[in-house]
């Protein structure tokens, strides 16, 4: 048998799933000069790429460059799942390790973090909602579509329709009972709020701007008085992990309304929404209701946890890491933290760190507020407007520093306190419009 014979037997077996990664490996490094003769580079680079290592996802490119090489030269072979199968294994199974690693790394910080937690108990919350999962009750029959994408605008408006009704659907079979078990309430048709110790916690999904489904969904807890913006996070791998991972995978058939939402698509809406309620229910709000006032958020203990948590394993695929929350040390662009912890000094009673905190706060926004007041003078009063929102806080904190008298300022500073989260129960949706000079 010539090499070519014996090559082309050996591409077969691999067709067929029947050689293993060191196996192939073995018998490339044996044949390299020969192969290099017989074959093209574009034909090596397919069938033994330059990054290729003994595992089964790169045997699933080696099997597409052999199938490719029979393909061009008229001879088209069947090519067997094994390699991809195992592959998806071997993913799991690599991925599993790179977070047993990442929780042994995280250990001491999360010991310490739930060391505090079993000196500060709160509330547990035990609610079936993995019975919630699958088809909403009593959710209408799908309808038949004689079209598969919108074409027309009578199209657009039944496929908008139809998706808007499953959307709705889900969102009150799934997601309203479970947020109301921990405690929120509705602040519109598809938003959800709490209000607890001087927290806020908040769901809601974010409209697609074309008019079809949702975009995004925003979750955060945060102090009354802040802003969703800054150090307002859970570990990563709750915020950034598997089940949002997965929550946002094929994300887009709950957000376009520009095909036909029939059985198949339907079925879809409610896996999505299963996936969504997953992440909420096993993962985002337990994690919140472990946080039960101020002084638990501002933790220390919690503080160093998330800290350690910010960056995930590297993906044994891509080698780069899983989720990267990691600010790499630079201040946040709005100088939010700084609002968000010069606050709490002040409140706490650490008036020096607090108000050059609120002044790097104001200083580093005043240009941008400037101009922006003068093309938008009620700003401040806007919901949608975060950062004008969070700038008039911090005036007003920074207020407090004129007065002279520290008991007097003490109380000025709580008095502040207390309006200004007077205005941001409103923004937060926690309550009806409030207006403020």
């Amino acid at each position: 048998m010539g090499f070519q014979d014996e090559m082309k037997q050996m591409f077969l077996r691999i067709a067929a799933g029947d050689v293993e990664p060191v196996e192939w490996e073995t018998w490339w490094n044996s044949n390299r000069l020969k192969l290099e003769e017989t074959l093209t580079r574009g034909d090596q680079g397919r069938i033994m790429p330059a990054l290729w290592s003994a595992n089964y996802y790169w045997m699933t490119k080696t099997q597409g460059g052999v199938a490719y090489y029979f393909h061009t030269q008229g001879r088209p072979v069947k090519t067997s799942g094994y390699y991809e199968e195992k592959a998806q294994e071997e993913e799991i199974r690599d991925r599993q390790k790179a977070m047993e690693a990442y929780h042994r790394k995280t250990a001491s910080v999360r010991r310490s973090w739930e060391e505090y937690l079993e000196k500060h108990p709160t509330e547990s919350i035990s609610f079936d909602w993995k019975s919630l999962l699958g088809t909403p009750p009593g959710q209408k029959p799908a309808k038949a579509f004689s079209y598969k994408n919108a074409r027309t605008i009578e199209q657009w408006k039944e496929c908008g329709e139809e998706l808007k009704l499953r959307l709705k659907e889900n969102l009150q079979a799934k997601i309203a009972p479970v947020t109301k078990a921990y405690g929120m309430k509705k602040a519109g048709p598809k938003t959800f709020v709490r209000e607890r110790n001087g927290l806020v916690s908040r769901i809601q999904f974010i409209g697609y701007f074309r008019g079809g489904g949702y975009e995004a969904i925003i979750c955060y807890l945060c102090p009354i008085y802040a802003i969703q913006y800054g150090i307002l996070g859970v570990p990563g791998h709750v915020s950034q992990g598997e089940y949002f991972q997965k929550m946002h995978n094929g994300w887009g058939v709950i957000e376009y309304g520009g095909e036909a939402v029939d059985a198949a698509a339907v079925e879809s809406i409610n896996g999505k929404f299963d996936d969504i309620l997953t992440f909420l229910a096993d993962g985002m709000l337990p994690e919140w209701q472990k946080i039960d006032s101020l002084e638990t958020y501002f933790a220390k203990e919690r503080r160093d946890y998330l800290k350690a948590t910010e960056k995930g394993p590297n993906d044994p695929r891509t080698g780069r890491p899983m989720w990267d929350l990691d600010a790499e040390e630079k201040p946040d662009p709005w100088r939010a933290d700084s609002y968000l912890s010069g606050v709490w000094n002040l409140l706490t009673g650490k008036e020096e760190e607090g108000y050059a905190r609120l002044e790097e706060c104001v200083r580093h926004n005043s240009d941008y507020m400037k101009d922006h007041l003068k093309e938008f003078p009620n700003a401040c009063n806007d919901p949608r407007d975060a950062i004008a929102v969070m700038y008039r806080n911090a005036q007003l904190f920074l207020e407090t520093k004129e007065i002279s008298d520290a008991q007097e300022r003490q109380n000025a500073i709580r008095e502040t306190y207390e309006e200004v989260c007077r205005f941001m129960r409103y923004y937060h949706g926690l309550a009806k419009k409030t207006e403020r000079s």
